[in-house]
């Protein structure tokens, strides 16, 4: 049977679909799966160092798929003569007869160990070439021995949707790297305490970090006011506006010398509807209640060439509370190579200028002690010179911890 346009259409775009949303990716193989008439499809992606990983539709077994993963791609026999076929071909797509033969398959161990306990013979595949990362592998369907072989019609269905594999699963790859990159960046930014905040073209908030929406939630000095940051001091307000629309202008890419309508007491002359060119950027600060010191405001121009999004930012707006306190280096260091308490705050006193000596009669421990704990730390963060380890220190976000 001769794919529909309708099937046609409704297999494409699930298939985009789930390259920009993994979620997706169930209901695109559950489809494929009814629309040839088998048990199981799934995708078995494998990297050049031979980690695979295998995603199935609902209902196959979780724990079979992560034996598969673990273990038995590596002696699947039928996956190797699919990978060898579009190493000649460039892309093979085709029934698990064009490559083996039923009875040899049924000798196999791959067929004896784990298909046969899943119920599972004849096989569909489509091993595609230009991957992203030399990554092998493909789509693929099952089905029982009483099911029968797959047909021509599963294979045409296979080769309609080659092209588009290739090209969801490389976005996909691409997207899922992007937003990786982001939660990394994101949880950059959280981890030093940093007020960031975005905003658009018209000036709005797009989005902020978590230190920003706790000094703007406190509403002492600046605040939000229908998605538009606000001074509460007159002349500060005025002073933001011009920080803030001179950046989101050269940001926009309308150049610093963008002239707006705005009212200006620069040149009374003029009146209240004088043209006026706005600074890209720059600092304030922002009074807040006694005895707190203001808060420090930067304002940069952001140029993104992802001109399709609707709330792509055109501005930053860094805040820094001088009165917050960031997280210790001592908590820093042991989160990320594993010290014990006492290594770290040792680390950091070294960092601060004491030689092993005084460190460990701050910490209370003897010379000898304290060279022990320091050969430790050496060990954990791959130094072997003091020096290399202040450097190290010296570079973390954080505090000096406080001496005893």
């Amino acid at each position: 049977m001769r794919a529909s346009p309708e099937t046609v259409s409704n297999l494409l775009g699930l298939l985009y679909e789930a390259s920009a949303s993994a979620e997706r990716w169930p209901e695109f193989l559950d489809a494929v799966k009814e629309y040839t008439q088998a048990d199981s499809a799934y995708f078995v992606l494998a990297d050049p160092e031979g980690h695979c990983n295998v995603g199935l539709n609902p209902g196959f077994d979780p724990a079979a798929q992560l034996a598969y993963a673990e273990y038995f791609h590596m002696h699947d026999v039928l996956f190797q003569r699919f990978v060898a076929a579009r190493n000649v071909h460039g892309d093979w797509i085709g029934t698990s007869q064009s490559v083996i033969s039923d009875q040899e398959y049924q000798r196999s161990p791959i067929y004896f160990d784990f298909s046969r306990h899943q119920g599972m013979l004849h096989q569909c595949g489509a091993a595609l070439g230009g991957l992203d990362g030399d990554i092998q592998g493909g789509l693929g369907l099952m089905r029982a021995p009483q099911c029968g072989p797959f047909g021509k019609e599963a294979v045409a269905t296979l080769a309609l949707l080659a092209p588009h594999l290739k090209r969801a699963l490389n976005m996909h790859r691409t997207l899922t790297q992007a937003r990786l990159q982001n939660e990394e960046l994101r949880q950059t930014v959280e981890s030093l305490g940093q007020g960031l905040i975005s905003l658009s073209p018209d000036g709005r908030v797009i989005r902020m970090s978590a230190a920003a929406q706790v000094i703007l939630d406190a509403r002492d000095g600046i605040y939000l006011e229908n998605g538009l940051l606000r001074a509460a001091v007159p002349n500060q307000q005025a002073r933001l506006s011009e920080l803030t629309a001179g950046a989101a202008a050269t940001g926009a890419g309308r150049g610093p010398q963008m002239a707006v309508f705005c009212p200006t007491s620069a040149a009374p002359q003029a009146g209240g509807d004088a043209l006026w060119t706005p600074p890209s950027g720059g600092a304030m600060l922002i009074t807040r209640r006694p005895p707190k010191r203001p808060l420090q405001l930067v304002v940069t121009p952001f140029h993104s060439s992802e001109v399709f999004l609707d709330d792509h930012p055109v501005a930053l707006v860094f805040l820094a509370d001088p009165d917050a306190h960031p997280a210790s280096r001592t908590t820093i260091l042991r989160a990320l190579y594993g010290l014990t308490p006492t290594e770290a705050r040792l680390a950091d006193l070294l960092a601060a200028g004491n030689d092993v000596a005084s460190a460990a009669a701050i910490l209370r421990m003897t010379t000898q002690t304290g060279r022990f704990h320091l050969k430790a730390v050496f060990r954990k963060i791959g130094a072997s010179r003091q020096l290399e380890l202040i450097r190290l220190v010296l570079g973390l976000p954080g505090e000096r911890t406080d001496s005893m």
